[in-house]
C-alpha cells in the first residue's frame, strides 16, 4: 500500500464510493474518480436510480472531496457482455446474477483498463465490502470476506482473477456499514450518506415488475404448460413463457384461459421444475414440498482465485471434504457445508452434496465456496440431481 501514489476510485453515487475515496485522501494518496454509464436509462424514466442523480450524487461527492472525475460509457458493453447473457437465461429459464458478470467483465476489466491506459494509475479502489490478504509479493492473494457480515459482497467477486485483485483495493472491506455512514456524515457528505440505498438491477426501477422488464426483451410463448407434482397437465391453465419464472417462486393462483376461473392451493403453487424444451413449469403444493430442496445438485467448469484450476478441484474433493468447506447461493444467506465430488458422466462437472438439504437450486445460479472467511472461487449451476423427494422415495423402494 506504501508503493501507491495514484489511484483511481469507482465512483457510483453511493456512500461506499464516496467513502472509498475519502479513506484513500486521508491517507495521502492522489485520488481520481471514474463513473461509469453501464445502461441507457432514456426511456427509464422512472427508474429508482436513474444515472442523472447517481451521476449528480457522484459529481458532488468529487466537488466536496476535490479530486477529478471522468466518466466513461460502457453501454455498448455491458449489453453484449452482461445484459445479452442475461437474456439469454432467462429464455432458458435459468437464474442469473448479472452483478457477477458485470465485476467479471466491465469493472474489474475494462474499467481497469481504463483507469490504468488513460489515467496512469497504481490500482483501482471500489466500494465492496471485502478484504484482500498477500503475506509476501510471491504469494497468491487471498479474497476475504468483508467484516461486516450483513454487507460481506465476496459472493458478486468470486469470479475474479489474481490478475484483478492484484490491481484492486477495497478501503471499506475493514469497515462496518454504520460506520461508513458516520464517517461520510463527518465529512459532509450528506447526500450520500443518508441516501437510499439501491436494491436489486436498479435499471428496472421500483414502479416495474420485473416481469413487465422482461416483456419488453423476450417474446412471449402461447400456450405453455403447468403440471403438478405428479405430472398431470392443469387443465385449461397456460402461461407466456419460463422467463417468468424461477425454481422455488410462489404463485398464489393460476390463471385459467377463462380469466374469471383460477385454480388455486391453500398452501400455494411453488415452482419445483422448469422445463425449457417443453416451456413446461412443474408445480407443487407448499413452500417446504420436498421437490424444493437439492440434496445434490452439479456445477459446471468451477472458478478457483488462487488460479490453480484442475489441481485446486482436486484438492478441494480429496481434503475439502473433510474440512470446512462451505458454499452459498446468495449473497445475504448462510453459508453451508459441503463435500464435493467428480461428476460421474462429465469430467467438467462437480456434484456438491450439502450437509442439509438446499431450497431452489436453479440453473444458472452462482454456487460461491469458503474456507471460513475466504472466498475460494464459484461455478454454476447446471441442474440439480438429487431431490429430497426423490431421496426419501428412493429409501423407500
Amino acid at each position: 500500500m506504501q508503493l501507491i501514489r495514484r489511484i483511481a476510485c469507482a465512483i457510483s453515487g453511493g456512500v461506499d464510493s464516496a467513502v472509498s475515496a475519502l479513506l484513500l485522501k486521508q491517507k495521502g494518496h492522489n485520488v481520481v474518480g471514474i463513473y461509469m454509464i453501464n445502461w441507457d436509462h432514456q426511456d427509464e424514466e422512472d427508474s429508482s436510480c436513474p444515472r442523472t442523480k447517481d451521476q449528480a450524487d457522484a459529481e458532488e461527492v468529487c466537488r466536496t472531496l476535490g479530486i477529478e472525475l471522468h466518466i466513461v460509457n460502457f453501454v455498448r458493453e455491458y449489453w453484449n457482455s452482461v445484459f445479452v447473457n442475461m437474456l439469454e437465461n432467462y429464455k432458458r429459464g435459468r437464474t442469473v446474477v448479472p452483478d457477477i458478470d458485470c465485476n467479471r467483465y466491465i469493472k474489474f476489466d475494462l474499467l481497469h483498463k481504463f483507469a490504468f491506459d488513460k489515467l496512469g494509475v497504481d490500482a483501482v479502489a471500489t466500494g465492496h465490502f471485502a478484504r484482500i490478504k498477500q503475506q509476501d509479493p510471491q504469494d497468491k492473494i487471498r479474497l476475504l470476506a468483508g467484516r461486516d457480515p450483513l454487507r460481506d459482497q465476496t459472493y458478486f467477486l468470486a469470479s475474479l482473477t489474481q490478475d484483478q485483485l492484484r490491481r484492486s483495493i477495497f478501503p471499506v472491506g475493514d469497515l462496518l456499514k454504520t460506520e461508513v455512514k458516520q464517517i461520510a456524515k463527518e465529512a459532509g457528505l450528506l447526500t450520500v450518506a443518508e441516501k437510499k440505498e439501491s436494491v436489486g438491477i436498479c435499471f428496472v426501477g421500483k414502479k416495474k415488475v420485473f416481469d413487465n422488464f422482461l416483456a419488453k426483451y423476450i417474446d412471449p410463448v402461447e400456450n405453455g404448460r403447468f403440471v403438478d407434482e405428479f405430472c398431470n397437465e392443469l387443465p385449461g391453465c397456460s402461461h407466456s413463457g419460463i422467463h417468468n419464472f424461477t425454481l422455488g417462486k410462489r404463485l398464489r393462483c393460476v390463471r385459467t384461459q377463462k380469466m374469471d376461473m383460477r385454480l388455486t392451493s391453500c398452501d400455494g403453487f411453488y415452482v419445483s421444475r422448469i422445463d425449457p424444451l417443453t416451456q413446461t413449469i412443474h408445480l407443487c403444493n407448499g413452500s417446504h414440498h420436498p421437490s424444493l430442496f437439492a440434496t445434490k445438485f452439479a456445477v459446471m467448469s468451477p472458478h478457483w482465485i488462487s488460479g490453480d484450476g484442475k489441481s485446486q478441484t482436486e484438492k478441494l474433493i480429496s481434503e475439502g471434504n473433510a474440512a470446512n468447506l462451505e458454499f452459498r447461493l446468495q449473497r445475504n444467506t448462510p453459508t453451508i457445508k459441503c463435500k464435493l465430488s467428480q461428476h460421474p458422466s462429465n469430467d467438467e462437472m462437480l456434484v456438491v452434496e450439502p450437509r442439509r438439504p438446499i431450497r431452489a437450486a436453479a440453473d444458472g445460479q452462482t454456487c460461491v465456496f469458503y474456507f471460513g472467511d475466504e472466498c475460494l472461487g464459484c461455478a454454476e449451476i447446471t441442474g440439480v440431481v438429487e431431490t429430497l423427494h426423490e431421496k426419501s422415495r428412493s429409501s423407500l423402494s
